[in-house]
């Protein structure tokens, strides 16, 4: 029952993952192109676009919520190991608790997000002329942390099917 729960979602995962490096590679191209288009605009006609600015530091927010994932997902996140066991049981046992303080560190996160969103949907301003709010930006957070939440979810299964004996082939897309 664990190993197919860990299926279903490590399924969902490699589903959104190309999802991902597909908004990856349109927000970096839109960042390129908008900047671009701005500092040509600014040289030549001495006239720039007001919202590239907010655009652009939208844009890099969300791709490092999309980076962050894709990290997490195919293993690169920055991590000090101090601890590794030959024996499957313990070495499951070490990865699993960090696994834990991660997830609860994540849903923390979520939980403080969730308030923002709430506190910032009262009193509702607009960060550029385009039509973004403030808690535009929020939700989007709150997006990347349930990617990254339920690739987190897919590691701690990974580690506990380790813990229980159950040998998992690693299957991690690479990006």
């Amino acid at each position: 029952m664990l190993y197919q729960i860990y299926k279903a979602l490590v399924k969902l995962s490699d589903g959104l993952f190309v999802v991902e490096k597909i908004l990856l590679f349109i927000a970096v191209f839109v960042v390129v192109l908008v900047n671009f288009a701005n500092v040509c605009l600014r040289y030549i006609a001495s006239y720039s676009l007001n919202y590239c600015e907010t655009l652009s530091v939208v844009l890099f927010m969300f791709m490092v919520l999309i980076g962050a994932n894709i990290s997490v997902k195919t293993d690169n996140e920055i991590k000090i190991e101090f601890f590794r066991s030959k024996d499957p049981f313990k070495d499951g046992l070490i990865h699993f608790i960090p696994d834990i303080i991660a997830i609860i560190a994540i849903i923390v996160c979520l939980s403080g997000l969730f308030d923002t969103v709430a506190a910032v949907m009262r009193n509702k301003q607009r960060l550029t002329p385009l039509p973004l709010y403030t808690y535009h930006v929020y939700i989007v957070m709150i997006a990347g942390f349930f990617l990254v939440l339920l690739d987190r979810l897919i590691i701690a299964l990974k580690h506990l099917c380790q813990i229980c004996g159950i040998e998992i082939k690693d299957e991690v897309k690479s990006a």
